[in-house]
């Protein structure tokens, strides 16, 4: 014969099951919320072991790419970046290191309006994110991202190291413009040899000056 349903209200250990049960349950929520990053909550079974856990998200927001990229300006001076290049640099740095994400999110907030890039990099000294910022210059600069000694080029002509030359310079192995475009003179620098600036002093007119009688 099938035995027969016992109800919690003719079970005299229903009540401290239950209160056995409630208090596991709080013992295992409280160390998921210590020793998770995000915040979980946990669904108890029965038996007092975890179903499933649902994280919650932090309430400080991650960097996604365009914040990237507005970090980017402020860190580097440009107004102007490719924004293919900082997506692929963005998740590369993040590839490269578990806590890239939150340390950029981090060194995000330090950025206020009107900031030049050197205040912004005291402001990182200060709060301990040296190191993220140098990161983020570097890979826009070289094009690379380094982690122990392996480096992994995420783009090579768009780097900004040949960006600032590109009026004069190619970057290396790419023909700037056309068959032996190398001949030609490299564009004025706007700035004069003493050489030049000495010529242009004996080629200037007299100043005129009125003589009094």
């Amino acid at each position: 014969m099938p035995k027969e349903n016992i109800s919690p209200e003719g079970d005299p250990g229903a009540a401290s099951r239950s209160r056995r049960h409630a208090l596991k349950t709080l013992a295992v929520a409280t160390q998921l919320a210590f020793l998770s990053p995000l915040v979980a909550l946990a669904q108890i079974s029965p038996s007092g072991s975890p179903l499933a856990i649902a994280p919650v998200a932090s309430t400080a927001p991650l960097l996604d790419a365009p914040g990237f990229l507005q970090l980017s300006k402020a860190l580097t001076g440009h107004t102007s970046m490719n924004t293919a290049f900082g997506t692929r640099l963005f998740a590369t740095l993040g590839a490269s290191d578990n806590s890239f994400a939150n340390r950029a999110a981090a060194l995000a907030r330090q950025v206020r309006a009107g900031q030049t890039p050197q205040q912004l990099l005291a402001a990182a000294n200060a709060a301990g994110l040296h190191d993220v910022a140098l990161a983020i210059v570097a890979g826009w600069y070289t094009g690379t991202v380094t982690r122990d000694h392996h480096s992994k080029l995420v783009a090579y002509a768009d780097s900004l190291m040949y960006a600032t030359v590109a009026d004069g310079l190619s970057p290396p192995t790419y023909c700037a413009d056309g068959p032996l475009w190398w001949q030609r003179p490299p564009p004025a620098a706007g700035v004069s040899t003493p050489a030049e600036a000495a010529k242009a002093r004996l080629a200037a007119p007299a100043p005129i000056t009125n003589k009094q009688a």
